[in-house]
């Protein structure tokens, strides 16, 4: 990759140490995909934010992701191969503006949930809990008959339908994946999360590199930012010399 997007990334990946929440470090890498700031980025949907992950993640890596699963039912490994294009689940729709959910008296205006909420979300506390901060936070008005109500006094099937409405207006904010285990034929589903996957890439990645950088500093005397700025072909090639 070039010496530009190297730095960049490695710059992403060293916050990304400091800072281990899940959420933080798919910001960082954000950050290395676009023109935008954690900040800024921490401002998208959550399909937005993984979208342009993937994009990044087939620049770094190429289109092509091998991955391990463990079956449910008898605790093998399950291999799992597949292309970025295939988890590809159509634009988001309308993630600027508030959606409207109506149900029965109820009527609802919510706001998609973005990577702010989730760090929020992350603090320890019980999934009903997190549940209805994250209800608090995305409801932008609600009324029952006219009169205005809180988050907390939705009734259970009016949040699962703004649980449908949001997931139909990003749908990438949850991929999917479905997997059978050719042991014992076990077959289920498993959420794929592209921060997450990204963030392992890219760590052995970096230390991947930050070896290379030891040898050839060590061995050539040679800057850091010297040694970064070369193509992968040509640190392989003085690694190779070294070797014999």
């Amino acid at each position: 990759m070039p010496g530009p997007i190297t730095a960049a990334l490695l710059s992403a990946w060293e916050r990304g140490q400091a800072e281990p929440q899940s959420v933080t470090r798919a910001l960082a890498l954000l950050a290395v995909a676009s023109d935008m700031t954690p900040v800024s980025g921490a401002e998208l949907s959550i399909g937005e934010r993984d979208a342009l992950l993937l994009r990044l993640r087939e620049e770094l890596f190429g289109s092509h992701v091998s991955a391990l699963a463990v079956c449910p039912g008898c605790d093998e490994n399950v291999e799992l191969a597949f292309d970025v294009s295939e988890l590809s689940t159509g634009a988001p729709r309308e993630t600027n503006t508030a959606l409207t959910v109506s149900w029965k008296q109820y009527k609802v205006e919510i706001r998609l949930p973005n990577s702010r909420d989730l760090l929020v979300l992350s603090e320890p506390e019980k999934l009903k809990e997190k549940r209805l901060r994250l209800l608090k936070r995305i409801v932008l008005r609600a009324e029952s008959s006219g009169r205005p109500i809180a988050a907390q006094e939705l009734p259970e099937e009016l949040i699962s339908a703004i649980e449908e409405k949001i997931l139909a207006a990003d749908p990438r904010a949850e991929v999917t994946l479905k997997l059978r285990c050719q042991s014992c034929a076990q077959e289920w589903s498993a959420l794929f999360d592209i921060g997450s996957f990204l963030w392992k890439e890219v760590d052995a990645w970096a230390v991947r590199l930050l070896r290379e950088v030891h040898l050839l500093a060590r061995a050539y005397g040679w800057r850091e930012a010297d040694i970064l700025a070369m193509s992968p072909w040509r640190r392989h090639a003085y690694l190779e010399m070294l070797s014999t």
